[in-house]
């Protein structure tokens, strides 16, 4: 009796086998560049958030009449 037939090609199996290694050794890549990412996009949340406080500051929107009375 002969043994069941694969599931896989020869073919299949060996391109299964190295996206698998693609994954497994790009995993700690992709989450370095995910960290870098975020770390970009806080940066420019807080900038953003600063020039958008300074252009309130400079037209005149923010209160501080309160600093003066004490």
């Amino acid at each position: 009796m002969t043994a069941p037939p694969s599931r896989l090609s020869p073919t299949a199996g060996l391109l299964n086998a190295m996206a698998r290694l693609y994954i497994r050794r790009a995993r700690p890549l992709i989450a370095a560049q995910q960290k870098a990412l975020d770390e970009a996009r806080n940066l420019n949340d807080r900038l953003r958030t600063a020039r958008d406080f300074a252009d309130s500051d400079d037209a005149g929107y923010i209160d501080r009449s309160f600093l003066e009375n004490h």
